[in-house]
């Protein structure tokens, strides 16, 4: 799991389906409100689908929120 702050990463994976260049494809997006009052992505790929911290609220992840997600058949 990685957690991006740049808007323009993560606009870039759901413009591709899920890619970003040289990296394999995205499970899920999540997208919420860190610690610090800012926007911020956690992003999961197929061998985290499982670890769904970024959809947990606590005081590091506020008002969670899913904005992509592959295909079931991922």
């Amino acid at each position: 799991m990685a957690t991006i702050d740049d808007k323009t990463i993560i606009d870039t994976i759901i413009a591709n389906d899920g890619y970003y260049p040289e990296d394999p494809r995205v499970f899920m997006i999540v997208e919420y409100t860190n610690f610090y009052g800012n926007t911020a992505w956690g992003v999961t790929w197929p061998e985290d689908r499982n670890k769904y911290k970024y959809l947990v609220e606590s005081e590091y992840v506020q008002n969670p929120k899913v904005i992509w997600k592959a295909p079931n058949n991922l």
